[in-house]
């Protein structure tokens, strides 16, 4: 295949007005490859307990059976990595990385990102950026992206977006337009139509892509397929997903516009808006409530469902819905409501029987919204998981107490278990190496494709948003995905592309 060439280019800067200088910092000058900040780390990741923790033997069999011996000795994939010692033939060039978004989740990651090179920072929000700007003061900090990208464009090896919601789709489509690789954190987009052109940009530039759903490159995601493909609970005809998202210092409930207030000195409001409509300032949208507000963000759906379906399209394979309905205790133009029930009815896929997956999230009258039962799970199971999923086959039921399938599945009823176990099916797909950062490393330097392209990641998300159009109408969605429009249903036809500020336009 042939190598992949740097682009020198840099973006169009047409999404929105530009009107900032970069914000004052480090001169933005070209750093050479070799350059190493001198500062310490922001910290290191945390890793759950690695799966070979187990200490039952009936344990120790379904580690033995799913994993194989050598993976044993293996952490859980959102531990980090192990690491082998560099040498000249297996240590690959640090990658060469700017980051838009620094504070919350993009010093997260940051933070699995150490041993590579950071070229450049950008960040709205001054206050949210502070303790990565502290800890790396030489690498050069910009508040609007673009000016970021016109002067390291031609430096960069990939940049990874960790922005709110609503700005994906300008600062991604901007990055690849310049040629540039990009790392996008879930949901892709806020809108139907955004995700399919950050698809279709991805292709026309030719770059390497991958959506943030970290429970992608998990080994225990191959464990359920495997699970599930040789039969172990029979077809499966249900997946019960349930979260406990909202809470109140992550989501706002409202009917109207947040209070408008003056926005402190260390945030360009005007920037983070991006190409969505003005507003007034509101502590009540930055810097953690913008998720539950729709003009934002995409709900506990957007946000948590994200993870739950990629595990369910990867196991399963569901393709898109034929309807999808929910059941809210209120819907409005502005926020997305405390609960909810959703349903999406898939069609049969070859061998596979048709299937519905129900979503439930949020609380209902002081009660934390679970399933009122799942086939083959005790109870106390589904009451102990805040968040949960449950694959229901005629024989049997697979649970996983987590939103990624970070663990090994568990089967019930406890019978049919012990009989999966003693029968020990063999590993059939390849288990991932280092992270999923490292996956998309590995297709910009061979010029491959990484697992969460934005040809995975963008169909996927286009499922989670039905749900939302779903919530937000109140009315069942029929789904024609040729024309991209719900049949008979106006309103939602209406929240497939999004609302933009005065004189800012879509592109064809």
């Amino acid at each position: 295949m042939e190598k992949y060439r740097r682009p020198t280019r840099s973006p169009p800067l047409s999404l929105y007005p530009r009107r900032h200088a970069p914000a004052p910092g480090p001169r933005a000058s070209r750093i050479p490859r070799n350059h190493r900040p001198h500062s310490p780390a922001i910290g290191a990741s945390q890793p759950n307990p690695p799966m070979h923790a187990l200490t039952t033997r009936r344990q120790a069999l379904r580690s033995l059976a799913l994993l194989g011996v050598g993976a044993l000795a293996r952490p859980s994939s959102r531990a980090e990595p192990t690491r082998t010692k560099p040498t000249a033939k297996n240590k690959p060039e640090p990658m060469r990385l700017a980051f838009i978004g620094v504070g919350g989740q993009g010093a997260a990651n940051l933070r699995g990102l150490t041993g590579h090179q950071f070229v450049a920072f950008a960040d709205v929000d001054d206050t949210m950026a502070a303790p990565v700007y502290r800890d790396y003061p030489d690498v050069p900090r910009f508040r609007d992206f673009r000016h970021l990208l016109d002067a390291h464009a031609g430096g960069l090896d990939g940049v990874v977006v960790s922005t709110p919601d609503h700005s994906h789709h300008p600062i991604a489509r901007a990055i690849m337009q310049a040629g540039l690789n990009v790392y996008v954190e879930k949901p892709l987009a806020t809108t139907i139509w955004e995700c399919r052109d950050l698809a279709a940009t991805a292709r026309s530039h030719g770059v390497r892509t991958q959506l943030g759903v970290q429970g992608h490159h998990n080994g225990a995601l191959r464990v359920l397929r495997e699970w599930l493909d040789a039969g172990a609970i029979g077809p499966v005809r249900a997946v019960h997903l349930w979260t406990d998202r909202m809470q109140p210092v992550r989501y706002t409930a409202s009917d109207a516009l947040a209070p408008s207030e003056t926005p402190p000195t260390t945030l360009d409001w005007d920037l983070w808006l991006a190409d969505r409509p003005a507003r007034p300032y509101s502590p009540l949208y930055v810097p953690n409530r913008w998720r539950n507000w729709w003009d934002f963000g995409t709900g506990p759906l957007g946000d948590i469902g994200a993870h739950m379906f990629d595990v369910v399209e990867f196991a399963l394979e569901v393709g898109f819905p034929d309807l999808v309905e929910a059941e809210t205790p209120w819907r409005n133009a502005f926020t997305a409501p405390p609960w909810s029930r959703v349903r999406w009815d898939f069609p049969a896929r070859g061998t596979r029987p048709p299937l519905v997956i129900h979503w439930c999230n949020g609380t209902r009258e002081g009660t934390f919204m679970r399933p009122d039962s799942v086939p083959h799970l005790p109870a106390e199971y589904i009451a102990s998981a805040t968040n949960g999923m449950a694959f229901v086959g005629d024989d049997g039921t697979a649970f996983i107490p987590d939103m990624r399938a970070s663990s090994v599945p568990r089967i019930f009823p406890p019978e049919r278990e012990a009989d999966v176990l003693a029968q020990r099916p063999a590993p059939t797909l390849p288990r991932p190496k280092g992270t999923h950062f490292d996956d998309w490393f590995a297709a910009i330097r061979k010029g491959g494709v990484a697992g969460a392209n934005f040809d995975y990641g963008a169909p996927l998300t286009e499922v989670v948003l039905l749900g939302q159009l779903a919530q937000r109408t109140g009315r069942p969605i029929r789904w024609d995905r040729a024309a991209m429009r719900a049949i008979n249903n106006p309103e939602a036809d209406a929240l497939i592309r999004p609302a933009l500020r005065e004189g800012v336009t879509l592109a064809s």
